[in-house]
């Protein structure tokens, strides 16, 4: 009613966990509070059969707790494309992120790099072409008898524009940047972080 004081509002629950650093979970410091900056060790650049791998940081705490948020809590990127703009080439045309097998994107309600393209795209105006399509289920971890963990196998749902690169969370072992680079054809790869042995 008029002359009334308006009734509080909460803001959207994805609002307030725009504000939380990715880091830490400390609030109003998005995308990561100074004290996790401080702490982030830049990554190597990485030739994996032919594919050019470019991270943004080691795959440790913070850059580590990071990517859990993105991928196992749905946190929203926000600016988080900012920390990876650096490393894009002067000729990339567009962002071609590697989608999360389906049931995993299911389960957590997120495909982490699909979020990452976008994020990216804002800050640097390429567009993002989703052009890979993930398989349902891959067997991600070694077995008993010690079977080679399994990889996915990506088709292509639209043609990849040249000059396009792949975006990801995460680069391990490489497998499955190689894996996407041999359907699209595309020969570097920008990650948010990787592990490093």
């Amino acid at each position: 009613m008029r002359g009334e004081a308006p009734a509080a509002v909460s803001p959207p629950v994805g609002t307030l966990r725009a504000m939380w650093c990715l880091g830490c979970g400390a609030v109003r410091s998005h995308p990561v509070c100074s004290g996790c900056a401080a702490r982030l060790r830049p990554a190597p650049v990485r030739w994996i059969r032919g594919v050019l791998i470019r991270s943004a940081f080691v795959h440790e705490d913070p850059a580590r707790a990071m990517v859990h948020r993105l991928k196992y809590r749905a946190a929203p990127p926000g600016r988080l494309g900012g920390l990876l703009a650096p490393l894009i080439p002067d000729d990339t045309t567009s962002l071609v992120p590697v989608p999360r097998v389906w049931l995993r994107r299911w389960r957590y309600g997120v495909d982490p790099a699909l979020e990452l393209a976008r994020s990216l795209g804002r800050v640097t105006g390429l567009p993002v072409v989703e052009a890979l399509v993930a398989p349902v289920w891959v067997h991600r971890r070694a077995g008993p008898s010690g079977q080679a963990r399994g990889l996915p196998r990506f088709s292509r749902r639209t043609a990849v524009p040249p000059g396009a690169i792949l975006i990801d969370d995460v680069v391990t072992t490489g497998a499955t940047l190689v894996a996407a680079a041999a359907v699209t054809s595309i020969t570097t790869a920008v990650t948010l972080t990787a592990a490093v042995r």
